[in-house]
């Protein structure tokens, strides 16, 4: 969903492997900027710039960090994944005491835990996500040291023929502002609106992710074919305020019913003809809304999960291992206890007594479970590595967004959708299942009397709709297509039947 994870933009969350990557529903990816103060360590001359890689379950992904110390000789920091084009993404605590470093990210449930060498240019330590550690050394930054940039070439650009409106409203009952982007034909008749939902993480209006633009290049294609579109940033995110961190899945689906409200004041949107697009955790979202206001007239599901979200991830771990070459055996040792450590901590109101329950699940299945298959899996090599592993994990399930999110059931609200709807997957999806998913939506279309349904899988897609060879997160960047043309004629030709 992006997810995460996968997958966020400009929150651009990036996910790993396992429980890392189940954050890329919370869309995806990682972070940083490019800073120019100093820190200070053992009278050397201090260095601020850092770039390491991380090798997580075979994929290696470059990050950068950015120490800052201020003039109260506390510090901050900040982190860049170039290859995601990531930068600027704020650590939520940064401590140095000697040659010891510790930093939190709270907005990814992410650590960095590291020591500084007596030179002051190398630090030896681990990263941990989602309950995962991987060693992470970092070295000095080096002058001048650039990524390589892919091109995008589905990324709308000038000139238009079309109409194309950027501006801010206010929310009448979140109070929040809104900063988006309206683009429509250029006649004087009334269009339908599709609404563009972001997946998971906090993003920009344009979905962007890794250099790709997904919101974007559906604006452009669905405008040509002369429907209205809005995409608009997420709470929190570009020219949109409100706190995203605190917010759960409920909050975002008030958004977007203030979307709606806000474009039936339009004099140019037919507003009986106003639909939701939503792509992964938006996916969720668009039936939640639909099922709860009856004058939205369409949605289109666009990797939306269709299952009970605690199997979903179940799933989604599993598949991501297997993508990372982890062997079933090991897969088959870890999912039962990531299951129960998912229902049974998003239950519990205390964060101490999470943590508390998540150590004793992680020591009891450590004790009883093949060790190689406890190192393949959580990276656990020793009794010491469980209350890190056993922290992080309670300490991420035990946010607003995940306690609301692992609980949900999405085919309640599907049940209730009486509108059309169009529901597709990539067969090579590794974080929202294509066959569990449709399967899960059509069953739930049924269960509710919905018999205005279309479900399509496209073979060989991954979670973003693109061609892909190694079908893993990573890849996503590596990749020119945002999106299959195959996927936008879909679409279009979906919305057209319905015109």
């Amino acid at each position: 969903m992006t997810e995460w994870y996968i997958w966020k933009s400009n929150f651009s969350l990036f996910i790993f492997v396992a429980n890392a990557y189940i954050n890329i529903l919370k869309n995806y990816f990682f972070f940083f900027f490019l800073l120019s103060i100093s820190i200070v360590s053992y009278g050397q001359q201090p260095v601020q710039d850092w770039m390491g890689v991380l090798n997580a379950g075979g994929q290696k992904i470059e990050l950068r960090l950015h120490l800052i110390q201020n003039t109260d000789k506390t510090y901050t920091s900040n982190w860049d994944v170039p290859a995601q084009k990531a930068k600027g993404i704020t650590s939520s605590k940064t401590d140095l005491s000697g040659n010891q470093l510790s930093i939190e990210i709270k907005m990814i449930g992410a650590s960095f835990i590291g020591t500084l060498n007596a030179a002051g240019d190398k630090i030896e330590g681990s990263w941990g996500q989602s309950g995962m550690n991987f060693p992470l050394n970092m070295e000095p930054l080096k002058e001048g040291q650039t990524e390589t940039i892919i091109v995008k070439p589905q990324t709308p650009k000038a000139p238009f023929n079309y109409t194309i409106k950027e501006f801010v409203y206010e929310g009448l009952n979140t109070q929040l502002k809104y900063g988006a982007t309206l683009t429509y034909p250029n006649n004087a008749e009334k269009h339908p609106l599709v609404i563009l939902i972001t997946g998971s993480g906090m993003q920009d209006r344009d979905e962007t992710i890794f250099d790709h633009k997904p919101s974007a290049v559906i604006a452009d294609y669905l405008t040509k074919k002369g429907f209205a579109v809005l995409r608009v940033d997420d709470r929190g995110a570009g020219k949109s305020t409100g706190d995203f961190t605190n917010s759960t899945t409920a909050d975002f689906a008030l958004d977007v019913e203030e979307h709606i409200r806000y474009a039936k004041t339009l004099p140019f949107i037919d507003t009986t003809k106003i639909g939701l697009l939503g792509h992964s955790e938006g996916g969720l979202i668009a039936p939640m809304v639909a099922a709860r206001n009856k004058s939205v007239a369409f949605i289109i599901l666009m990797a939306g999960p269709g299952i009970e979200i605690t199997e979903l991830m179940a799933v989604q771990n599993e598949m991501v291992l297997k993508s990372a070459g982890i062997n079933q055996s090991a897969i088959d040792a870890y999912i039962p206890l990531y299951k129960q450590l998912m229902k049974t901590i998003i239950r519990i109101d205390k964060k101490e007594e999470a943590i508390s329950k998540s150590k004793g699940m992680v020591k009891e299945w450590f004790h009883k479970t093949d060790r190689s298959f406890v190192k393949l899996t959580t990276n656990i090599s020793t009794e010491a590595d469980i209350d890190n592993f056993a922290t992080t994990m309670a300490e991420t399930l035990s946010t607003n967004w995940w306690k609301y999110f692992a609980a949900y059931n999405p085919q309640r609200a599907l049940q209730k959708v009486n509108c059309p709807v169009l529901a597709i997957n990539g067969s090579a999806d590794i974080q929202v299942p294509a066959d569990l998913s449709l399967k899960g939506i059509e069953t739930a279309l049924k269960k509710g009397g919905n018999k205005q349904f279309t479900t399509k899988q496209f073979e060989g897609l991954n979670h973003l709709f693109q061609k892909c060879t190694k079908c893993t997160v990573p890849e996503y960047g590596e990749l020119t297509t945002t999106i299959e043309t195959e996927v936008l004629d879909t679409i279009g030709k979906w919305l057209t039947s319905l015109k």
